[in-house]
């Protein structure tokens, strides 16, 4: 399991994590961070896709710590529309990733952004692949501990 409560036992399969979310106010997501346990190990890739898996932007996450949050900024912004969904994600190539059942049971709000409830669009995202692909599986609402880097 994971550092965080809630987690569950995790494979050790190669798996894109994500989330769901809508912001109020548009902006820019500078980039993505993510919580990683110990045995999350491997080269990570953040990335943002629009709400029909257009890739946006991607990154390969650098100067990781152990375990803890790991924020990795995209090259440059990308520009977000208000009310409008996009996905945050990452790969996770050695599986071990942190979550939380039901973590997406309500919507997940700080404010401008909303993790958007799974009643409201499925929530929780992930897809088992080796590479950065956008993930569409859901799971009892399973929130990954992903998230933006978001600024108005």
């Amino acid at each position: 399991g994971g550092a965080c409560g809630g987690a569950f036992n995790l494979p050790a399969a190669s798996v894109v994590l994500g989330m769901k979310f809508q912001t109020s106010t548009a902006g820019k997501i500078r980039g993505i961070r993510f919580y990683k346990s110990v045995g999350n190990t491997g080269t990570h890739v953040v990335a943002l896709w629009n709400s029909t898996g257009t890739l946006l932007a991607s990154a390969t996450v650098t100067g990781e710590t152990t375990s803890g949050w790991q924020e990795m900024n995209f090259a440059s912004p990308i520009s977000v529309a208000a009310n409008t969904t996009y996905v945050a994600g990452y790969l996770a190539p050695k599986g071990h990733y942190s979550a939380t059942s039901n973590g997406f049971a309500a919507a997940t709000k700080v404010t401008p952004l909303t993790g958007l409830a799974n009643s409201t669009s499925a929530n929780g995202l992930y897809t088992y692949s080796s590479s950065l692909v956008f993930p569409t599986s859901s799971y009892n609402a399973t929130n990954y501990f992903v998230d933006v880097m978001y600024t108005p």
